[in-house]
This record gives C-alpha cells, sequence and structure tokens, in this order.
C-alpha cells in the first residue's frame, strides 16, 4: 500500500470515526462524501465533490454535500478555503490551518510549505496578547503551467 493510499485511508478512517463518536448518521451517501474528500487532494469545491458523487449515487441532492461539509468543518474535520472570487474549497486531507497557494489562471490551489508559518503566529500573539486560533495566509499568483500556456502574461518572459 502507497504513501498516498495509506494517509487516504487513515483520512477517510478518522472523518468516519468523528461522526460516529459525535452521533451522526453514516448514510451511504455522508460514507461516499467522506470517501470522495480523503481521496482529493487538489482542494474541491461542493460542486466538484456532488459531480464525483453523481457518479455513484445519482439520486443524491446538492444540499446532502453542503450539509456533510458544514458538519465536517464543524468537527474540524475539513479545512473550508475562502476565495472572493468563486466558491469556497475544502481540504479534508490537511484540515487544520495551513496557507496555500492560488492559481489565478486555473484556479488551482496548493499546500504551501511555509515553516515561517508558525512563527509568524507566534510573533502576532506576542505582539497582540492575543491567543491566536488560526492565520489565513492566502497567496495569489500564475502557476508554473499556466505561465507556459499563456506566453502573454508578463512575468514568464
Amino acid at each position: 500500500m502507497g504513501k498516498d493510499m495509506k494517509q487516504t485511508t487513515r483520512r477517510f478512517q478518522q472523518m468516519y470515526e468523528k461522526l460516529k463518536k459525535f452521533h451522526y448518521k453514516l448514510t451511504p451517501q455522508r460514507i461516499a462524501i467522506l470517501k470522495i474528500l480523503s481521496e482529493r487532494f487538489d482542494h474541491p469545491r461542493p460542486e466538484d465533490i456532488y459531480d464525483d458523487l453523481q457518479q455513484q449515487l445519482p439520486t443524491t441532492s446538492p444540499a446532502t454535500v453542503y450539509k456533510t461539509l458544514t458538519v465536517l468543518k464543524k468537527l474540524k474535520e475539513v479545512l473550508e478555503i475562502q476565495y472572493s472570487h468563486e466558491s469556497n474549497r475544502y481540504d479534508a486531507v490537511n484540515p487544520f490551518p495551513h496557507p496555500h497557494i492560488f492559481c489565478t489562471a486555473c484556479q488551482k490551489i496548493t499546500d504551501l510549505d511555509f515553516s515561517e508559518y508558525d512563527i509568524l503566529q507566534k510573533k502576532i500573539a506576542l505582539q497582540t496578547g492575543y491567543h491566536v486560533e488560526t492565520v489565513c495566509l492566502e497567496v495569489a499568483g500564475v502557476c508554473p503551467d499556466c505561465q507556459k500556456i499563456s506566453e502573454s502574461f508578463p512575468g514568464s518572459r
């Protein structure tokens, strides 16, 4: 079993157990949503999750996806990523606050490996006296793939 497969299985189990612990119904639709979320490393939109779900359970409504995401967010099993210019995205693989980088051309969201993130959070707490619960760091730009596609992009020359 590969690393991604182990991580996928572990995340599915963690979300499943959390729902079970707090007595949420484990319907076939909800279980399928957990499976989809645990397998998606691309920060899907609710519409993406719904499209995947339609292949397995075509009678499921979009409301089921939104309700399940709301429950998982409440239980801190998904991280909701909000951008003003598009639908919210969800990260169930790494459901804790962490920085992302967003491609303004293709809308791809990628986790950003930024070791100073924890230091930034501590500095803010020290400077303000706040108990900092989360810091949102979202970086936007054009990814290397989109730079290659668009020769007219000024930064790609």
